[in-house]
């Protein structure tokens, strides 16, 4: 029959420890030997060398892992066999485990804001905003006060300058918490909470101004890279909106001003609509994604 034996090599068990979101990487090697019963023994095959080795997606063994945090998160990525040429029925196995995770389970987040703009109707320039963004409609709707620009009903375009944020961190589907691996994000629960506002201030965004807009969770070996997406606007995402009359034409009195020496009509009445009456929401990340978001490493100097 023959025997298989494995032996690690000294220049074994080399780290390479990278930055926050990139793989960290611990590398074994070994000599894996078949030696023959007796001299009538037939050499089993090379496809039989794989065997004597662990598979691809195992832990690191307990017995060189121990209790070490990053360590025991070393997943086997990948097995390189190469024959030793001066030693008979010898394979150089060259093990290769890497993991995304971090002295922290949460530790790892960053932020992308990108500038944009909206453009809407104003009918009003200086007009308060309802606390919060928040607005009961129809019933709760009064004047919004603030100076009148239209001309005889007709508003003028307005950009409103917004930000598009996309925070991203890692979910490990295999981490234990309450003695079950987490699995699969929440993404139900996430799609709950699209296009709603939040109910706190949050990425530095104060009450209702900020819009979840959606996530994105993309598979990363037993990691997931997850991205939400988030739209700031500093007018809580309102529109100003005309009282009509019952033809649906804006309800216009004469202007108290002149324009260029003519009489103008102006819209009598100005409401806010909230199209995302929604606030849902004070937080979408773990506590120490954001902790890296907000207190930043390195140390300042």
């Amino acid at each position: 029959m023959g025997t298989w034996t494995l032996t690690e090599i000294p220049e074994s068990r080399s780290q390479t420890w990278s930055v926050p979101g990139d793989e960290h990487q611990f590398e074994l090697v070994y000599l894996v030997t078949w030696t023959p019963s007796s001299g009538v023994d037939t050499f089993p095959g090379d496809g039989y060398v794989r065997d004597q080795l662990p598979t691809t997606r195992t832990r690191l063994n307990s017995s060189i892992r121990g209790s070490d945090y990053l360590l025991r998160r070393m997943v086997l990525r990948n097995i390189e066999l190469a024959p030793v040429r001066e030693r008979t029925y010898t394979w150089r196995a060259t093990l290769r485990y890497g993991t995304y995770a971090n002295a922290g389970d949460w530790e790892w987040g960053q932020v992308t804001r990108n500038s944009q703009s909206r453009q809407t109707n104003m009918w009003r320039r200086g007009a308060s905003f309802p606390a919060n963004g928040d607005v009961t409609w129809p019933a709760g709707v009064v004047d919004i006060g603030g100076t009148k620009v239209d001309l005889n009903g007709n508003p003028k375009p307005f950009d409103i300058g917004q930000q598009q944020i996309t925070v991203e961190y890692l979910w490990d589907r295999t981490y234990v918490v309450a003695g079950s691996p987490q699995a699969e994000p929440p993404a139900a629960t996430w799609a709950s909470y699209i296009s709603t506002r939040n109910n706190a201030d949050y990425l530095g965004c104060p009450n209702g101004t900020l819009l979840y807009q959606g996530f994105q969770v993309a598979p990363l070996h037993e990691w997931y890279r997850i991205q939400h997406s988030f739209l700031y606007d500093p007018w809580y995402h309102l529109e100003q909106v005309a009282a009509p009359v019952p033809t649906g034409a804006p309800l216009c009195t004469k202007s108290a001003v002149t324009v260029m020496g003519l009489d103008v009509l102006q819209a009598d009445k100005i409401g806010w609509f909230q199209r995302y009456d929604r606030t849902s929401w004070t937080s979408l990340l773990p506590s120490t994604a954001l902790s890296d978001i907000n207190s930043p490493i390195p140390a300042a100097v």
